[in-house]
């Protein structure tokens, strides 16, 4: 934006004469321009002129007005910067401890990319253990269906439907992209697989809230005369368990599938689903317990959560219990207080400076107002740590382990939310009214602090009376 006082302005101002307001006005202008980096056009014999020119009473009043906001601005601007600063160092303390929680968790993604190390007991029980879950496991005929397809077809026609990347998610669009050549193997299946249901060897059922909707549908079927869409839409209702599909001789795929460990199969609900294995052959007993398990060393992730748990008082040196996670939680919770009591006292001056400014219409470079700077500033400062904590608080992944006491305590953190500690609406509204009310004096900013409310309630005045 251009500066709006010149030099040739000023002189012709100056031999014109000036007004109270016009003369105020000058001076605080070129305070602002010296602020934001301009040069200052106003000479130490130009100020002087001005405090020299005669006034009358209402130019006086005037002229003692801007001086007050002189004065006002000059201290907010400093206070402003400082407000400022010591929030955002708060905010960098806090966020620096979300940090390490949260490398926790991205050290822990890429744990999960490679193998895990287990001994041949461990991957033996973890095996067992899926093929429990997957005995119990109600399958839908729709995908025994596509199981017997991939199972006499030739061996490309699960690999060219791999290569589409398509997530399957009913036995309709399964039959939907099955390629034309390989057509004939999927009626096939769909004919083995009803032989098996209407000679009792398959013994599919309903789910109770099918049951009135698909029995007609199901009459049809065993008698062969359902078309191609019902019989799509009953292989989705009718479902039956892997230990069924395990004793079926006709099916000798499901003995295979459900023998074999399978990556990602339940993961969401037993976290050792979730991995890939590497199985030890000859190991020592160093990183073996009495289970036969291997333990292996700790985690690089344990360590960096166990650096800040010492830093924090979680824990002592032996890694035994310190502090409780609620007294941390309430001094990290002390820590956010300073902060947003600082971001309060920053955002009450910046309206208050940007409020006064347009009332008496300076020019202030950019489109920030004043304080423009430090406001970018902190909230950038208070964007990344909302989302630290956002990224905290979602539900743990199938690769991560547990809670550290550590995100627990700073689970009692909350996000800041600038809105409710800027000036209220009402309070906002008042403050355009009545900015220049009483500007005289050293005091007129002090005033308009201690007259601001802010959108949470939170009142300057009462906070400085207690």
């Amino acid at each position: 934006m251009v500066q709006t006082v010149t030099n040739k302005a000023v002189k012709r101002i100056l031999t014109k004469g000036l007004k109270g307001w016009e003369a105020g006005k000058l001076i605080l202008q070129d305070l602002i321009d010296t602020y934001h980096r301009r040069e200052s056009i106003l000479t130490e014999s130009d100020i002087a002129a001005i405090r020299n020119i005669r006034m009358e009473s209402p130019d006086v009043r005037d002229y003692n007005m801007f001086m007050a906001l002189c004065r006002g601005f000059h201290v907010g601007n400093m206070l402003g910067e400082w407000t400022c600063a010591d929030a955002c160092l708060e905010i960098t303390y806090l966020d620096r401890i979300l940090q390490s929680a949260n490398k926790r968790r991205i050290i822990e993604l890429y744990e999960s990319c490679g193998p895990r190390i287990v001994t041949r007991k461990q991957y033996e029980d973890i095996v067992a253990a899926q093929k429990e879950k997957k005995l119990e496991f109600e399958y839908s005929l729709g995908y025994v269906i596509e199981e017997r397809f991939y199972a006499i077809a030739p061996c490309e026609a699960r690999e060219e439907i791999d290569e589409l990347c398509l997530d399957i998610e009913s036995f309709e669009y399964f039959i939907s992209i099955v390629p034309e050549n390989y057509k004939d193997f999927c009626e096939h299946a769909i004919n083995e697989i009803r032989d098996l249901y209407i000679s009792n060897k398959l013994p599919a059922v309903l789910h109770k809230e099918d049951v009135k909707k698909a029995e007609p549908i199901l009459a049809k079927w065993k008698k062969d005369k359902l078309s191609e869409q019902d019989t799509i839409k009953l292989m989705d209702m009718l479902y039956i368990t892997g230990q069924q599909l395990y004793e079926c001789e006709k099916l000798p795929e499901w003995k295979d599938y459900l023998e074999k460990y399978d990556r990602y199969l339940f993961g969401d609900e037993d976290e050792r689903f979730s991995q890939v294995y590497a199985v030890l052959e000859d190991y020592s007993g160093v990183w073996v317990n009495e289970q036969d398990y291997y333990t292996g060393p700790p985690k690089p992730s344990e360590l960096i959560t166990r650096n800040t748990e010492l830093l924090l008082g979680l824990i002592n040196r032996d890694d035994k219990v310190k502090k409780s996670i609620k007294s941390v939680g309430i001094e990290l919770k002390d820590k956010l207080d300073t902060a947003e009591q600082n971001i309060r006292m920053f955002l009450a001056i910046k309206t208050i400076l940007d409020t006064a400014a347009e009332a008496v219409g300076l020019d202030i470079p950019g489109k920030g107002g004043l304080l423009a700077s430090p406001y970018i500033r902190l909230g950038a400062f208070i964007a990344i740590y909302n989302i630290r904590l956002e990224k905290l608080r979602e539900e743990l992944k199938p690769w991560e382990s547990a809670e550290t006491r550590l995100e627990k305590a700073l689970k009692m953190l909350s996000p800041i939310d600038c809105e409710k500690l800027k000036p209220s609406p009402d309070c906002l509204k008042q403050l355009k009214d009545n900015i220049l009310k009483d500007a005289e004096g050293e005091g007129w900013l002090r005033e308009k602090i201690l007259s601001i409310e802010c959108g949470d309630g939170f009142n300057f005045k009462e906070m400085w009376n207690k």
